[in-house]
């Protein structure tokens, strides 16, 4: 890049009643118009009146999903903090649904404007997209049949077979543990059927997923502590900061005002993990 000193000489050459402060003044404008987009995310979305959310429906429990009481309609965790979010920016919320591993593709292409659904803040997703702070905390959880003894960690899994969700934090941490076999699934569902039909031995996935299908199956059970620490964020497409900077003013509100907490006490999620973003039992 040009620098000022070499700008001044060129505007100077061009237009001798010029002096260095007005080439200087030329140098800044086009430095600035050369290097940046304008963001206007947050205008956008004002504009249009709603703020559209990705999020896959598909054993989506506790994070999105239909509500058993009203077909095609939508409830959960996830649905009550971005419904929070679009009522502080003064718009409505859309859903807009596509499946869990195309949710940053799809926002990449501009389907919506963010995509929120158990997204953890991994390095090699933070290169592609901007996250917001932090909402909840989740944790790891094992998830074996009722008849499995003598599993209470990975290192008990070795020479065994261990399902997940493709793309999560769960599946970098099983790769990471030679022995394991590791089989991946494009939706929660699969890994907790394989898992009751014998196919696999025992699930690794976060928190909150593994209080919906694992405990609830009589069929299976959760087993030692939950691990791992990480944390959910939405994400936004590179350069749409504003609109970022105001969702992170929303949620940093509901954390202070408690309706975040009480969120998750609802569903059943509120737990100690969340002292990490301010949230105490």
């Amino acid at each position: 890049m040009k620098t000022v000193r070499t700008l001044c000489l060129v505007v100077v050459a061009a237009s001798m009643i010029a002096g260095c402060g007005a080439a200087r003044d030329t140098a800044t404008a086009i430095t600035t118009s050369g290097s940046s987009k304008r963001d206007d995310s947050l205008e956008r979305v004002k504009k249009a009146g709603v703020l559209t959310w990705g999020a896959d429906v598909v054993g989506g429990i506790p994070y999105v999903y239909e509500d058993p009481k009203h077909p095609g309609q939508y409830i959960g965790f996830e649905k009550e903090i971005a419904a929070e979010v679009a009522r502080t920016l003064g718009v409505q919320l859309k859903l807009v649904i596509k499946a869990w591993d195309t949710l940053i593709p799809e926002l990449q292409r501009g389907s919506y404007e963010m995509a929120m659904n158990g997204i953890e803040d991994t390095a090699d997703r933070g290169k592609i997209v901007e996250f917001s702070t932090p909402y909840y905390v989740y944790s790891q959880q094992l998830t074996v049949r009722k008849s499995t003894k003598g599993v209470k960690n990975l290192d008990d899994l070795a020479g065994r077979k261990v399902g997940t969700l493709s793309g999560t934090a769960a599946e970098d941490l099983l790769r990471q543990h030679a022995g394991i076999e590791v089989v991946i699934n494009p939706e929660i569902i699969y890994s907790y059927r394989d898992l009751a039909e014998g196919k696999v031995d025992a699930v690794l996935l976060d928190k909150p997923i593994a209080v919906a299908y694992g405990a609830s199956n009589p069929r299976l059970k959760n087993v030692g502590d939950s691990f791992q620490e990480g944390h959910y964020v939405i994400a936004f497409r590179k350069g749409d900061e504003r609109l970022r900077q105001a969702v992170n003013a929303a949620l940093d509100e509901m954390k202070r005002n408690g309706k975040l907490k009480a969120i998750y006490a609802k569903y059943g999620i509120m737990d100690a993990h969340q002292a990490k973003i301010g949230l105490t039992l």
